[in-house]
């Protein structure tokens, strides 16, 4: 995790995982990936900015459910079985309420990844949520048949600075 300054008392937070994760339906078990994040203004500003980017390499991108759980384990959506019978096309998205598509609404092509996404819930729905503590990003895979690996994610939530 890093922390960097961005002027007027607020900061930006990164938080890297490169660690590869196997991902397959069989068991049923989601992956998920903890980010301990602290050094915030508790509850998020109304100005923060969160994005989540991804890098997964799965042969059915339509099987995976995604979600960004927050320290009160609430929760949004960043996808939900979107990517249809393509593969590949979540492999270093990134995600963002800036993005000029949305992930339940583009046209995906076979191994072409997808730059930029909005999720299907907006990050702005993490505002007032307490940004301390364990946040978690929850892979599962929905049908069987195929599989893939969670090689790598970034959260960012740029706010206030305590």
């Amino acid at each position: 995790m890093t922390g960097t300054p961005c002027g007027s008392g607020n900061s930006r937070i990164v938080f890297e995982d490169t660690t590869s994760q196997f991902i397959s339906y069989a068991g049923s078990t989601p992956i998920e990936k903890i980010a301990p994040l602290s050094f915030l203004t508790n509850p998020l500003s109304s100005t923060a900015i969160a994005t989540l980017q991804i890098w997964l390499t799965h042969t059915w991108n339509g099987d995976m459910t995604i979600r960004l759980y927050t320290p009160d384990t609430s929760y949004i959506t960043i996808t939900e079985r979107d990517g249809s019978s393509y593969d590949n096309v979540f492999n270093g998205t990134l995600f963002t309420d800036s993005a000029s598509s949305s992930v339940n609404g583009y046209t995906y092509s076979n191994n072409v990844v997808v730059a930029q996404l909005k999720p299907r819930n907006p990050f702005t729905n993490l505002r007032g949520k307490n940004p301390n503590g364990q946040w978690k990003a929850w892979f599962n895979d929905n049908a069987g048949g195929d599989d893939g690996n969670i090689n790598r994610m970034i959260l960012t939530i740029q706010g206030k600075r305590k």
